[in-house]
Formats: structure tokens, C-alpha cells, sequence
């Protein structure tokens, strides 16, 4: 009598999603490969489609590993160069909000709401170079939802590109590879005891980037070992030691389990890896972004910092001056009383402004951060602020663009009851129909924050 089989699930799988199908490739908890490379017809076009693909996977597939990791061709990925200057001593949340704003600078995309992994790879001519990969928050919260009823845990979305070590072969000597992926082209080089070096070549947008390549590998020159990596593309490239293409099945379950043996292997990979939420503070962002309009802000705040703090030692002056005079008011009798009454009453006001600074002095420290962050959350979806810029009279203007006029209205309500306590008023804004469309619109607009002084910080 025969017991019946029952199949035991795979420790880690690798689930490698393109244009064209899904390559999934499982192992045991050492990293061997457990069976062969399953090919599931399942495409995904676009990282905003992965939670789809991945569900659509579930479906069509055997249950994954308890570990899943999810390489994904087309997932946005970049080389950024920040200062290395600006960088030193930087925590880790502050060097993820730079980078996320540089990602924002080069490419255009709006990553207020996006993940971003980053691995650091080089430091040369006082500049700190970062691969980083982007995923939509919303995305990679839907895609663990998706593994929620299969039990997998997700270990990490990533690019399959730029796996630090050689596809065939130990690292002994110098050794450089070439990987041409669906919409970039990447390079790596590394010699013996030394730092990864990388470029990124974005093929869709770069019409001159085989150009750039030959370039890059000029300056290389030479080395002991080369190798090659095709997707689903045939380009003109240089000859190298070894070549794998990607859509000869035998080549791409060497590579797929070539990169589960290093994940495996290592406690943190040098590669970027979105891997869990990412509490981002979009105050730092958004001064970050704001660039040289937050320098012209801060600068104008320490301006009225130091005359408060001037202010705020010759009120204490005046106070002590006024106590001594009460004294000698007090001291003089019937006929100084009337004087004393007067001098009580200015102690009471030097009092009152002097438990009202420091408060203010703590707002005003915070001012320039809180103006972004609040006109950042204020704004509606289809309104756009275009400048903050300080007027003539030193009032704030804000500038922008609604495609509906109540936007307007709705930012200016919401703004004023954000920065009250920061002893600004409003005014109304003001309207312009631009009449770009035939039902109107869109309309530009602007409005004006109104410092109320000391007064505006007593409430």
C-alpha cells in the first residue's frame, strides 16, 4: 500500500516577472534549487500592473516558497550623485528624502508617495553615487496584500539587473559585465579589494547611449574576465568571455540561481532593495525641494529671529528698570501713586511679552518648514503652487494654478487655520481665468501671508 505523496513547499522562491511571461525558480533553505525553472504565462507591462501579474501568478502557479523575492524587469531604477559634503553625518531617513528628491529632479516623477531602496556605490571628486530603485507606495502595499492568503512572506522587490559578482566563476581578478535589460543597459566593473563601479544607460531615452557605453568602456580598458547578459534584445555590443541569453531557458535558470545563492548568502545584499514600509518625513522633503526658496525664507527668518532676540533683551532691560522704578515710585508716597499705577501697568504689558517671545521664537524657528509642509497637505489634487517668494512689504506670496476655482478657496480656508499659530494672517486670494479651455479655465491665483508680530503669537 502506497501513502499518498504530499508535497513539501519550497523555502525561497524567485519569481522573475517581464514583458512577455514569469520565470519562478524555487529552493531549499540552503539555496539549491529544488526541481526546474517553471515558466508562467503571465505578463506585466508596467510596475503599476505587478500586484495584478502577481495575483494572476497565484492562480496559474503551485504555492510559492515561505520566502518569496519579486525581480522585476521594468522596475524604475537610477544612478544619483549627491554631494559628498552635504551628505556627512547624514542619517539614514535624511539621505532617503535626498535622494528621493534628486530622483524627483532627474526624472520628473512625482515620488511623494513612492518607496525608494538605495545602495551606495561610489565616492570620487567629492560626489556620493547611489543606485536606487523606485516602487509606488500603493503598489507595494497591494502586492502584500495579494500575499497575504498564500502565506509567503515577502522578502524584497528588485531589479534584475547588477548581481555584484560573476555569473560564472569566482572574483579573483578584474571583471567587468554588460547586461542589456528591456529599457536600460548596465554595466559593472570591479577589480580585486575595490568598490563596485556602475552605469546605468536608460536605452528609451537615450538615443546616444551605445556611444556613452563605448566611452565608458574605453576608460576601462582591458580586464582578466567579461561577460554578457541579453534579455529579450539583441544589440551590437562588444565581445566579452561569455554570453547569456536570456531566453535560452538552460542560461536563465543559471542566472535566476546564481542571484538566489548570493541573496542567500549575504545578511544584506549591495543591491537596492524595496523590502518594507518606508516612513518618509515630507517636511524634509519638501524643504529639500523648495531649494534656494527656503534658504531666501530661513535667511529672512533669522533676520527677524535676531531682531526678536534683540527685542526680547531690551524688554528684560526695560522690566528691571520698571521694577526699580516701582520702588522708587512706592518709596516717594501719596505723590507718585499715580505714576506707580502707570508703571504697573507697563510691567504688566513687558510681563505679557515676555512669556509670549520665546513662544514665538519657537514658532519662527519652524516657520519655513511648516509653510511647505502645510501648503503641501492644503492642496487639493488639481492645483499646482508655482512660487513662494517674499514681497516688497516682507509679506509671503504664494503663487499658482487650479483647474476649478473652488481649489482656491478650499487651500486658502484650510491654510489659514494651519498657520494661525505661526502668527500669520491670510488675505483672499486673488482670481485669474486663463480661458484656456472652453468652459474656462484653469485659474491662476495668489494670495498673501501677513505677519501679525508678536500679537499674532499671544492666542
Amino acid at each position: 500500500m502506497k501513502l499518498p505523496f504530499i508535497k513539501s513547499r519550497p523555502a525561497y522562491t524567485l519569481l522573475y516577472i517581464t514583458e512577455a511571461k514569469t520565470f519562478r525558480i524555487d529552493t531549499d533553505k540552503h539555496g539549491v534549487i529544488v526541481g526546474h525553472l517553471t515558466v508562467i504565462d503571465q505578463r506585466c507591462d508596467s510596475d503599476k500592473n505587478l500586484p495584478h501579474s502577481l495575483e494572476k501568478i497565484l492562480e496559474k502557479s503551485e504555492p510559492l516558497g515561505k520566502k518569496l523575492w519579486i525581480s522585476y524587469v521594468r522596475l524604475s531604477t537610477q544612478l544619483l550623485s549627491l554631494p559628498s559634503a552635504q551628505l556627512a553625518g547624514a542619517e539614514a531617513e535624511m539621505l532617503e528624502q535626498a535622494l528621493l528628491f534628486e530622483y524627483e529632479s532627474m526624472t520628473g516623477e512625482s515620488v511623494a508617495q513612492s518607496h525608494l531602496a538605495h545602495h551606495f556605490i561610489s565616492d570620487e571628486d567629492e560626489m556620493s553615487s547611489y543606485w536606487v530603485t523606485v516602487l509606488g507606495k500603493e503598489i507595494f502595499t497591494k502586492i502584500t496584500e495579494a500575499l497575504k492568503p498564500s502565506g509567503s512572506k515577502l522578502q524584497g522587490v528588485i531589479h534584475p539587473a547588477g548581481l555584484p559578482e560573476l555569473i560564472v566563476g569566482e572574483v579573483e581578478e578584474d571583471w567587468l559585465r554588460l547586461e542589456i535589460w528591456s529599457n536600460t543597459a548596465i554595466t559593472l566593473y570591479q577589480k580585486p579589494s575595490e568598490a563596485l563601479a556602475m552605469q546605468i544607460f536608460h536605452t528609451e531615452e537615450n538615443s546616444n547611449w551605445q556611444e556613452e557605453l563605448n566611452v565608458w568602456l574605453l576608460e576601462i580598458g582591458e580586464v582578466e574576465r567579461s561577460e554578457t547578459i541579453l534579455n529579450n534584445r539583441m544589440e551590437y555590443l562588444p565581445h566579452t568571455d561569455d554570453t547569456f541569453h536570456l531566453s535560452d531557458e538552460v542560461m536563465l535558470e543559471l542566472c535566476l540561481g546564481r542571484w538566489v545563492s548570493y541573496l542567500l548568502s549575504v545578511d544584506k545584499p549591495a543591491i537596492p532593495v524595496i523590502n518594507k514600509e518606508r516612513h518618509i518625513n515630507m517636511d524634509l522633503v519638501l524643504m529639500l525641494g523648495g531649494g534656494g526658496l527656503a534658504l531666501v525664507l530661513c535667511v529672512g527668518h533669522f533676520t527677524w529671529n535676531l531682531y526678536q532676540r534683540n527685542e526680547f533683551e531690551y524688554q528684560v532691560e526695560q522690566l528691571t528698570k520698571a521694577e526699580k522704578d516701582i520702588k522708587s515710585a512706592r518709596d516717594g508716597g501719596k505723590k507718585t501713586r499715580e505714576s506707580s499705577a502707570k508703571i504697573e501697568k507697563t510691567l504688566a504689558t513687558l510681563r505679557t511679552n515676555v512669556q509670549v517671545i520665546p513662544k514665538a521664537m519657537a514658532a519662527l524657528q519652524s516657520r519655513p518648514m511648516l509653510l511647505l509642509k502645510g501648503l503641501a497637505e492644503s492642496s487639493p489634487k488639481d492645483l499646482i503652487i508655482e512660487s513662494i517668494s517674499v514681497n516688497e512689504e516682507a509679506h509671503i506670496m504664494v503663487k499658482g494654478v487650479a483647474l476649478q476655482p473652488h481649489l482656491i478657496n478650499q487651500l486658502a480656508s484650510q491654510a489659514k487655520s494651519d498657520f494661525t499659530d505661526l502668527g500669520w494672517s491670510i488675505t483672499t486670494p486673488t482670481k485669474t481665468d486663463l480661458m484656456a479651455f472652453p468652459a474656462g479655465g484653469p485659474w491662476e491665483f495668489s494670495f498673501l501671508l501677513k505677519d501679525n508680530g508678536l500679537g499674532g503669537f499671544s492666542k
